[in-house]
Order: C-alpha cells, then structure tokens, then sequence
C-alpha cells in the first residue's frame, strides 16, 4: 500500500491557486476485493471536535495525547491513526471519540441489536421487522442511491437510520464504546484505557472542561469531521445539567442551524456550503437536520456488499481528484470514503429561552448506507 501526494497548481477559474495536498491511497486490485469485504463491517465514525467531547477522553493520557495513537490501535490496511481529522492549525485532539456509536439500528424498533442481525454496513434490511416506512425519501435529501424510487426493491436504505432522522433507537445519547456489548468487526474495536472499555457508556463519561461558554440567542461555532463516509445527516441537541442523559432528554431541546455552514477541504481551504437542511419526517417533530455534504463513491447494493465507483451526489466544491477506478482508492477535495483532512464547521443559534447553566451538547450523526449512529456529548456553559 502506497502513499501518492498529487500536486495540484493554477486550478481552473482561480479556484484554488498554490498546492493542494492530496492523499492518494493505491492499491491492488486483490487488497481493494479484501477492501470492499472489510468496508462491510466497518463503522463510519465521525469527530465531534469542537466543543471537545467527553468522548475524548483517553487525550489525557500521553498515549493518546496530541492527536497520537498507540501503535497496536492502528488502523491497517493503511496503518492510520484511529480518529484522524484535522483541526485549523491546531492538533486534533480527539483520541477516540470516533468509537462512540451504536450498531446495528433500524428505524421503528424498540431498542439496537448491537450486530447480533448481522452485519450492520451496508444494510438492506429491517433488522427488527418493525415494518416501519422512511419518513425522509425527498431524493435531494438523501446521500446515497438517490435513483431508486422510495421503497422499491432498489431502494434498499430505507430502514437505515437517516431514513426517518432521528427515529432509529441509541444504546445511549453519548454514544458506546466499540458500538454495542461486543466487538463486531471492522475498525469499531475500542482500545481499554483506564477510563472505558467497549461497551462502556457514553453518558457515564467524566465530564471535560471545554472552555465553551454560549449566550442564548448569540450564534456559535461548532466543527466535526467525518473519519469514514456513511452519508447521512446529524443534529446538534441540549440536555440541562442535573437531568439523566438520555434520549429522551436531549430530544427536548434541538438546537436551530442559524445558516449554512462552511467547510475546510482537503487542501486547507475553507469553503462556504450551501447546505442541505431536512426538516420533514424527523423527531423531534418538525426539527431540522442537516445533510451531511460530502459524497464517498462506493456504491451498496440491495443484496449486499459493495461495489465501486461512481460519486453519490456532485461534490459540494471543485474537485480535480477522480474517482478511483477498482486498482485506487482516494479521498478527494471534497468528496471520499476514508477521510482525514476534511472539517465540517456548523452554525448554530442558541435558544434564547434557556436559562442560564450548565448543560450538555449532544452531536448525533444518522448514517444512511450503514445500521449506525455515531453520537458524542460535551460540556457547555450557557449564560
């Protein structure tokens, strides 16, 4: 497996002037086939950066600290660190918030089977036979096989929880270590540390002095990435502090997107996005979620597996990178499947009827090719 850094100068219309630094990944086409089997276990995983979560526990210890990782916690066939994301100038200190989830999650059940249904990536089936239909089948709003007529046979998402956003059952509100009881393969395996192990819950976590301090009615600033690309959307909550963590908590207080967001690419830059915003078909009721922006290339199929490659939607900027053929797998611009140079900075206005306190942000992200839900919780001081 080799690293390939493309030099990419005088873009087109000025778009991008100077050099952008892409990462490449070349492979064979016998490691993609065992690729393609590992993708069908793996957990998408995503970074709630700022404000730092809980889930970002494990930077206290030196192991862990500076964005570093221990080498036995490495992801292969790449050899990355497990969480990588990038955070401005600054280190991205997360550890491993990424491995925070639930699997194994289809809409209108009562509770997740943490893998035991089967694989969880991609689902193409009610993994609880609830016999509940997509609320969400607009298909400007969905990331992934948009062709397909909403519950069709093609249309093999439709259970998947960004089918009905915020409707599929969590194991906890603040995420699970590893996703669910036990290891289910892929790259969700949590590394024990002195403060959780897989199937330790989120909400259970210490909590982490942010530095956050938010006045109701002002407009703040949050960022995340995406470590593997799953499609779907997220929404930002509150829950008061004092109450019990839950699900059901943080549902009460949906936090409103006070305008589109921006995104830094692979490159460095920032960009302004022209967001996708869903508000129908949701729960809480009528609350807005927003489409997660960027398009990965590999394409599911309502029988299982994966096949390559061809972008889901249009990239949301100019992106030069192609999209791989079987022999290559790339993270683009702004596009991609394994990411780590890619921010996500949201916008979001503060409820001027809280009162002042302290209080707990929860970040949800439901996936749409994938049973997952990736969650993360931070502390917060609003006055």
């Amino acid at each position: 497996l080799r690293s390939v850094l493309d030099i990419i100068t005088n873009l087109p219309n000025g778009l991008w002037v100077g050099t952008a630094r892409l990462l490449t990944m070349r492979v064979t086409q016998a490691t993609f086939a065992l690729l393609l089997c590992f993708l069908a276990s793996v957990a998408a995983h995503s970074n709630l950066i700022y404000p730092k979560p809980r889930n970002a526990i494990d930077s206290l210890l030196p192991e862990w600290k500076g964005g570093k990782a221990p080498v036995g916690a490495h992801w292969q066939p790449h050899g990355d660190v497990p969480c990588a994301c990038k955070n401005d100038t600054e280190v991205c200190d997360v550890a491993q918030t990424c491995l925070w989830f639930t699997v194994g999650t289809s809409i209108g059940c009562k509770e997740p089977d943490g893998g035991g249904q089967g694989g969880a990536n991609p689902n193409a089936k009610d993994r609880c036979h609830s016999g509940m239909n997509a609320t969400n089948n607009n298909p400007l709003h969905r990331t992934i096989n948009r062709d397909a007529i909403a519950f069709s046979k093609a249309d093999w998402t439709r259970w998947n929880p960004w089918r009905a956003p915020g409707n599929a059952p969590v194991y906890d509100p603040c995420g699970r270590a590893g996703g669910g009881p036990q290891v289910t393969g892929g790259e969700g395996v949590y590394t024990t540390t002195k403060f959780a192990k897989v199937g330790d819950m989120g909400s259970k976590l210490p909590k982490l002095d942010t530095g956050a301090l938010w006045k109701t009615g002002s407009t703040v600033e949050t960022k995340w990435s995406i470590r593997a690309n799953h499609g779907g959307g997220y929404q930002y909550r509150l829950c008061a502090a004092g109450s019990n963590l839950t699900e059901e908590c943080f549902q009460q207080t949906p936090m409103p997107f006070a305008g589109n967001s921006r995104m830094m690419v692979a490159n460095g830059s920032i960009v302004d996005l022209n967001s996708t915003f869903v508000s129908e078909g949701t729960l809480p009721a009528g609350s807005t979620w927003q489409m997660v922006p960027v398009p990965g290339y590999v394409i599911g199929s309502p029988k299982g597996g994966f096949t390559c490659c061809k972008h889901w939607f249009d990239p949301p900027c100019y992106d030069p990178v192609p999209v791989p053929n079987e022999n290559e797998l790339t993270e683009g611009m702004c596009s991609g499947e394994w990411i780590t140079n890619i921010t996500f900075y949201d916008y979001l206005r503060v409820p001027e009827h809280l009162k002042p306190g302290e209080y707990t942000l929860g970040f949800r992200w439901d996936c749409e090719s994938s049973a997952q839900v990736w969650q993360s919780c931070a502390d917060i001081t609003i006055a």
